[in-house]
């Protein structure tokens, strides 16, 4: 009889062993493999002492057709975890928007917040933090004036009327209004700026025509980039409607700032865009902010 080696048959039971495990594990990473188009996307920022707000919908896969779209993502079970003791459920509304209630609000700066979700099999899930608020925010005009005119006659043969047309009879020069912006930022994190009006009917300050190519009427809300900096600027010209303006200073965590400023995608270069969400796509960050009230007047 033929003996084996003791020392030679328990390398090879290690052997076996080894090729075993890697097996499982090769087999665990193939089934786990995500397609394209199986992560949800996350649309979420939260402010201090704010309810919760969240939008989930699908991933457009890049094999999709031009006319694939995104859809609401239903039915879902997101828990959303503090650091300061508080855990709630959000409610879906049945078109993808999920919230808290009135009484469940996240917590103060330095708040860490987490949430997560099953879909597809598998658990999606982030972590953020609220910063701080934006420190010393100041800006140097309180209020601006700009010309109304109106164009509503154009396209049809007239010439505009009260404040003329562009370089016709009546037209008055507007005055450019350069409003700066200054804030401190020792620890040189992201910021943006955004102007929102907070009038229930703005009045515009170009009347333009209901038809043709201007049917579109000019948005109430626009908004500078993230920089890191502390300071920014916004024209007069911007401003869109008369009436009062909060102009509001958006303190970032890196993860939004990221999710901006990343171009590298594009049809001729395509790659999947950052994210700090597990399982998932989009945002899902802190915010902070401090608001300051500028006055669109009407020139007279």
């Amino acid at each position: 009889m033929k003996f084996i080696d003791m020392k030679n048959y328990k390398q090879y039971l290690a052997f076996i062993f080894v090729a075993i495990l890697v097996f499982m594990s090769c087999t665990k990473v193939i089934n786990d493999v995500v397609k394209p188009g199986d992560k949800p996307i996350i649309n979420a920022y939260l402010a201090p002492g704010q309810s919760v707000s969240m939008k989930v919908y699908t991933e457009i896969p890049y094999t999709s057709s031009d006319s694939a779209y995104s859809k609401p993502i239903t039915g879902l079970n997101i828990k959303i975890t503090s650091s300061n003791g508080k855990t709630f459920t959000l409610k879906g509304d049945g078109e993808g928007n999920y919230s808290s209630n009135s009484n469940e609000l996240i917590g103060p700066a330095g708040t860490s917040v987490s949430m997560s979700f099953n879909y597809n099999g598998r658990t999606v899930a982030a972590t953020t933090v609220i910063p701080s608020k934006p420190l010393n925010y100041t800006m140097d005009n309180k209020s601006i004036s700009r010309v109304a005119r109106d164009l509503s006659a154009l396209g049809q043969g007239g010439q505009g009327g009260g404040g003329g047309g562009f370089g016709g009879p009546g037209f008055v020069q507007e005055t450019r209004v350069t409003i700066n912006l200054n804030w401190n930022n020792p620890d040189n994190v992201y910021h943006f700026v955004a102007a929102q009006s907070l009038e229930t009917n703005p009045v515009p300050v170009i009347i333009l025509p209901t038809s043709g190519n201007f049917a579109n009427r000019p948005p109430f809300r626009f908004n500078n980039q993230p920089i890191q900096a502390t300071s920014s600027s916004l024209q007069s010209q911007s401003f869109e409607y008369f009436g009062k303006y909060a102009i509001i200073l958006y303190k970032l965590n890196s993860d939004y700032a990221a999710l901006y400023l990343n171009n590298s995608t594009t049809s001729q270069n395509i790659s999947t865009p950052v994210g700090t969400i597990t399982n998932g796509l989009g945002i899902f960050t802190g915010v902070n902010a401090d608001t300051l009230i500028l006055n669109v007047l009407k020139a007279n």
